[in-house]
């Protein structure tokens, strides 16, 4: 059988890194943008493994059920009809004959697994797909699914060899394709930040792929795209994974990107100190000399011993003429100890009462008053380059929890939350910008006292 197949540029690419059995290329992440024919690609090269490796096992999968079979296994029999493949095997729904539902079977002996793979409480763990046997997997809007279940099927990989029908054997490696749109989330920190740096495993590749790559894309939906809001044509039209379209987060991007550059912010006003400590071996030491609303990054320190964290600090203290009265630290271990040195210097401990009762901690007011600060360009931060980047990485990952409950407390994610977000690294940076929020809190007002009399009409 004579198949030919038309793919534009950036499509070829990630094809033949994932044809290609000697590059040692698993991983593909393909997408970045809309329209950018991820889901066309996915479900093309699904079918054309099953053709070419008899008794193979695909799996295509998206995190619901609904946008499964109402989206990709669209995309999948259109694909099978442009083929010329409309009458070539079979899709069963449900389970018979021992073969299971919800799959698609070749003449050959290979099939496909179409799955829905979101969470269930009843299977934390997602034992659901143990014991599954697989040749290769197609995640569709990979954006859309956690880290977890990806992790559990990537150790499904286990047929990856078998025999053609002329008696030659078939030989394979474990290959992963997930298409997306942008997200900051696992797909962020393994592919898109990685490759940006020029960091990404050998295993893994990155192709970006946006609207404009599509040849066949009618210009009237492009034109229509570009009169979204700011935050839809950055991540669907330019593939930018660093605009959030998440309504929990907390800070603005260009609002995070104008924090290092608001000159108008001029270093005057009192002296303050804010610093996350960290022992040896643990995150970041990192404290800030602020002159009004802008902040120095004075201390960076990667290993530091207590002795070394009480010095460097004091020495800033006195350089910097900063009261040890408006000097904050977090007590999280290394607070309670420094306190006993550095007489004076206040301690952080984010579960205190705040002084506006609208809010769920100390912590979470100290966020939103930094939010309202950053996105309202009212605060400057003077750092390095590097610094820069992890400041907007940490920033930009934080969320607003239980967004959904309009009666409960403003509160933000718990901070092992926040560090899956951010690959395991802790928000070090942002934490110190945090804590100086301290002294910038100001109580709740009671608002205008009104007075109501009402009588009885005669």
């Amino acid at each position: 059988m004579d198949i030919r197949v038309e793919l534009n540029d950036k499509q070829l690419k990630a094809y033949e890194l994932l044809t290609d059995h000697t590059n040692g290329i698993t991983e593909v992440l393909y997408g970045g943008g809309a329209r950018g024919g991820k889901s066309w690609l996915g479900c093309l090269w699904q079918i054309l493994n099953r053709m070419t490796m008899p008794g193979s096992v695909g799996f295509i999968a998206r995190r619901e059920f609904s946008r499964l079979t109402d989206t990709t296994m669209v995309t999948f029999f259109e694909v099978l009809a442009d083929l010329g493949l409309t009458n070539y095997g079979y899709y069963r729904t449900a389970p018979s004959a021992g073969q299971p539902g919800n799959s698609y079977f070749f003449p050959n002996g290979s099939m496909i697994y179409f799955r829905y793979i979101d969470w269930d409480p009843q299977d934390p763990n997602y034992d659901r797909f143990g014991s599954y046997s697989l040749t290769d997997m197609f995640l569709d809007e990979a954006q859309e699914i956690d880290e977890k279940p990806v992790s559990v099927l990537r150790g499904r990989f286990s047929l990856l060899r078998g025999k053609n029908l002329d008696g030659t054997e078939w030989v394979t490696i474990p290959k992963a394709m997930y298409s997306c749109n942008p997200k900051r989330n696992w797909i962020y920190n393994d592919f898109v930040k990685p490759d940006r740096e020029g960091k990404l495993a050998k295993f893994r590749a990155f192709i970006k792929a946006l609207p404009k790559d599509n040849p066949y894309l009618e210009p009237a939906y492009l034109e229509n795209l570009m009169r979204s809001d700011k935050v839809t044509v950055q991540r669907l039209v330019y593939g930018n994974f660093e605009y959030d379209d998440d309504p929990a987060a907390l800070f603005d991007y260009d609002a995070l990107r104008d924090l290092f550059h608001n000159e108008h912010i001029e270093e005057v006003g009192g002296k303050s100190c804010s610093a996350d400590l960290a022992m040896k071996g643990h995150d970041h030491f990192v404290a800030g000399s602020w002159t009004g609303n802008v902040c120095r990054i004075k201390i960076d320190k990667d290993y530091s011993t207590g002795r070394e964290i009480e010095t460097d600090l004091k020495n800033l203290l006195i350089r910097d003429a900063i009261p040890r009265s408006l000097t904050i630290v977090d007590a999280d271990g290394m607070g309670a100890y420094l306190e006993s040195y550095l007489e004076g210097i206040k301690e952080f401990h984010g579960g205190d009462r705040p002084l506006d009762p609208r809010y769920a901690n100390k912590r979470a007011e100290c966020y939103f008053k930094l939010a309202e600060l950053v996105n309202g360009r009212k605060i400057r931060v003077i750092c390095t380059e590097d610094q820069r980047e992890r400041i907007i990485d940490e920033l930009g990952a934080l969320k607003q929890a239980h967004l959904d409950n309009d009666v409960g407390k403003l509160d933000v994610i718990k901070k092992d939350e926040w560090k899956k977000l951010l690959g395991g690294k802790s928000p070090d940076y942002a934490d110190m910008l945090m804590m100086a929020m301290t002294f910038r809190r100001s109580k709740a007002t009671p608002g205008a006292q009104i007075s109501v009399q009402v009588r009885r009409t005669e």
